[in-house]
This record gives C-alpha cells, structure tokens and sequence, in this order.
C-alpha cells in the first residue's frame, strides 16, 4: 500500500536495486494482469524481484538492513541508495550460491527475528553495536546458521507486543507471542519456531502481526486466501499449529502477506462501515466457500 508520489524500492535476488515513482506504474483493477516489470525497471538477465518497499523519502527510517537465503544480513544507512541513476545499483555484495530473501526499514535500536524454511528463528538486536553499519557493496555477516537442507525464508522487525504468525505449505498456521523469542547473539542455529512434519510441509512465510490483523495467503494456483490472525489461537514455540487454508491436494501455498488495506479502511472511515465492501474472512478470493480451520491442536492426518 502506497500514495503517488511516494518512491518503491524494488530488491531483486541478485542483490540490486531499483527505483520508481509509484505514479510511474498504470493503475489497473484487482484482477487485471498488470505491466511487465520489465517495462518500468532496466532488470538485468535472470534477476527476479524479491521484495519491494514504498517509502516517502529516504529519511524513512535510519538504517535498510538486508537478509540473504544463506543467512548473511547487512545494515546500512537508507541514504546511501539514493541515487538517479535508472539501471539500479548494488544492494549488496552476494556470495556465489546466495540470493536476496528480505529488506527492512530499520531504525537504531530495533530488533530483527530471522526464520528458516525447516521451522527455525533466531532473534537479535539491531543496535551498532550488534550489527555494524557498512556500505553499500558489502556482504554483511553470518546473522543465522543452519542444518544442511535449510535457508533462510523471511526476515522481520520485531514488535514489542506482537505475534510470530507462520504458515505452512501445506495449509497449517500457528502464532506465538514475541516475548517467548529471546534475544540471541548472531550466528547460531536459533530456536524452533513450529514443530513441522512431512505432510505439513516446510514454512511458506512468516510475519510480525498483531491480533487485529488479517493476512493474505498466496497459492500456487493463484488464488488468495484472507483470513483473520485472530481465528488461529495463540500456542507455544513448539507447537504443530491448527489449519488455516484447505485447498486441493496438488496445491500448495507460497506466500504469505499482512493485508494492509483493511486497517487503511478502517483509519478512513473512522469505524464507519465501507459503502459496498464485504467481510472475506477465511474464503478463497473468487469462491464462495469459507476455509475451515480448527479451534485447538489438530491430530495427526486431520
């Protein structure tokens, strides 16, 4: 969610950077295909956008710090990507094999929760003293080790009174207080996040959410899933979580989102209701069906 004027960065796997005005790109509705990428950004071969973030100036926050599928992160002030010039320019430095998972608007102080694909999190203070600030064609340093067959899957500013939301490939979901994460120093394997088994599949996303909000689920097929944080019950670390999505068998989820757009509904209309707007909670965008979920612990097979 953005305004006109405001600039998006565009972070892409290989470690670059792109700007654009918003207005820059053609507004369309919600089911439209949309421009190619390539239209608007001067990307280089084989490189895919990772993640994009809209900001107002580049006095947003103090610091951008970045994360990397093989768990590297690097901090550096958001003034140092400020630039015109219009082929992009290098966020940071990658190591062979590696890639760009996540990017954060940082301010001195805060603190970061990494979490992996095999159900793991390591939580650290984003202080200079914990993680230095370097320049911009840097690699960064080891934030997070891993088992073999792990990775790094998201990155998160922590909020002091919020939930660790993850969701599953295969439809579960758990959330967890943020003050069961303890403060770690980089580096280490970190703690588990979500018990995981085989027919669950490893973590599709995982985000920093409050109570109040809703999230979308992105599906492999194409479809999008909203639904209420608050209809997952909150559980321990180590935990298997309760279903969230049901889908077809040869399905799966890929992505997970906070839906923004609801609480920029609710600021507008001062509580009021929204002239033709419907409640989706827990439905498949295009379906009339609601997504079941449990109100416990599910069982094995259920």
């Amino acid at each position: 969610m953005t305004t006109t004027h405001h600039w998006l960065l565009f972070f892409t796997t290989a470690g670059r950077v792109y700007r654009a005005k918003t207005y820059e790109i053609q507004e369309a509705g919600r089911d439209a295909k949309g421009q190619h990428v390539a239209n608007l950004l001067a990307l280089q071969p084989e490189e895919e956008i990772a993640q994009v973030l809209a900001i107002r100036d580049y006095s947003a926050a103090d610091y951008l710090v970045l994360a990397t599928r093989g768990g590297l992160v690097k901090k550096t002030r958001l003034t140092e990507y400020d630039t015109n010039r219009t082929g992009g320019i290098i966020a940071i430095n990658l190591r062979e094999g590696d890639e760009l998972v996540s990017a954060m608007l940082v301010s001195q102080g805060e603190e970061i929760l990494l979490v992996s694909r095999k159900g793991q999190s390591l939580r650290f203070s984003a202080t200079d003293t914990a993680l230095r600030p370097m320049g911009r064609s840097t690699s960064g340093v080891k934030g997070m080790d891993f088992r073999a067959g792990d990775a790094l899957l998201s990155a998160s500013v922590v909020s002091d009174e919020g939930f660790v939301f993850v969701v599953t490939e295969g439809g579960y979901a758990k959330r967890t207080s943020v003050d069961q994460y303890r403060v770690q120093g980089r580096g280490g394997l970190g703690i588990k996040v979500a018990k995981l088994s085989e027919d669950r599949g490893d973590l599709a996303g995982a985000l920093i959410v409050d109570e109040s909000d809703e999230t979308l689920v992105v599906l492999a097929s194409g479809k999008v899933v909203r639904s209420a944080v608050a209809e997952v019950p909150a559980k321990g670390r180590d935990t298997m979580g309760v279903v969230f999505a049901r889908f077809d068998d040869e399905d799966r989820i890929i992505a997970i989102a906070r839906n923004s757009e609801r609480n920029l509904e609710a600021a507008e209309t001062d509580d009021e209701a929204v002239p033709g707007a419907q409640e989706e909670t827990g439905t498949v965008e295009g379906d009339s069906a609601p997504v079941e979920s449990s109100d416990g612990e599910d069982q094995p097979g259920a």
